[in-house]
């Protein structure tokens, strides 16, 4: 009777039977085996594991674009410090883009009525202005696109520019142009208003009855001649330079640099201790 008593008055706590097992040890003086956690890898930490080896390949792929692109622009250069040769009768469009950047003669007259406007674009010392494309009949009767050059914005109608109106046989020496790779803020060209974005020889020759094919005319005047000719209205063309955007390299520093931050935040990661012991003051 007074056992059962002092049990109700104690009630009976379970103790798990690897504790008893570590308090029996403890008391018969043995050592208590330890318990380690055991780590667990969660998404997050999956994920963050392919950080590095996504942003280190993303690097690696840009090296190899910025060779491409160089030995593109090496060939294009190649290509314009060769002499003109004269634009041929037929041509064949499977072929030009091997063929871009190459200089070409050309002769024939302007049709100054499907003038185009391509703009409003800014030159080297930040004027804005637009690019005039004009229609040229060849001597065969062929009609190719020349892209005359850039005038100023006071000079955008063509009835304020009536020398630049020529209706003689003119001689064009230029660069083989294809289309414009179009940048995601750039808009839709307006064909009905005559206002042109980016650069779409494939629709301009249609409405106006052209070969696809388009000649950027080059120039070689004197910067104090090139002003003259704009106060006039006289259309410029461009430098014989090679105009390819070449940003390869910055998105190399970038991508090697996430890479290398990623590997050290995940090496962090992964040493920190997983259950750090806690102080506990007894009362």
């Amino acid at each position: 009777m007074a056992t059962f008593l002092r049990r109700l008055a104690r009630p009976n706590v379970y103790t798990p039977t690897w504790r008893r097992a570590m308090q029996t040890s403890a008391s018969d003086g043995e050592q208590a085996p330890v318990f380690r956690a055991k780590r667990r890898f969660g998404l997050g930490t999956v994920f963050m594991c392919t950080i590095p080896f996504i942003t280190f390949g993303l690097g690696t792929w840009q090296v190899q674009r910025l060779r491409w692109k160089v030995n593109l622009i090496q060939e294009m250069e190649e290509r314009m410090e060769k002499g003109a040769i004269p634009l041929p009768r037929r041509i064949n469009q499977d072929v030009l883009p091997d063929y871009e950047y190459r200089k070409v003669a050309v002769k024939g007259h302007y049709r100054h009525d499907q003038e185009m406007l391509l703009g409003p674009r800014t030159r080297g010392d930040g004027q804005a202005g637009y690019f005039i494309i004009t229609p040229l009949v060849r001597e065969n009767g062929t009609t190719i696109l020349v892209k005359r050059g850039w005038v100023s914005m006071d000079k955008k109608d063509k009835r304020s520019r009536p020398e630049s109106l020529t209706n003689d046989l003119v001689e064009v020496e230029g660069l083989l142009r294809m289309n414009e790779k179009r940048n995601t803020f750039t808009p839709d060209n307006d064909v009905l208003n005559n206002q042109w974005y980016w650069t779409d020889v494939d629709t301009m020759a249609k409405i106006t009855g052209c070969e696809p094919l388009l000649v950027e005319q080059v120039s070689r005047q004197s910067p104090n001649k090139e002003h003259t000719l704009i106060d006039r209205g006289i259309p410029v063309g461009r430098s014989p330079v090679v105009e390819v955007r070449n940003s390869h390299m910055q998105y190399i520093i970038t991508w090697y640099s996430l890479s290398a931050f990623t590997t050290v935040m995940l090496w962090r990661l992964l040493k920190k201790p997983i259950n750090r012991p806690m102080k506990v003051k007894r009362l």
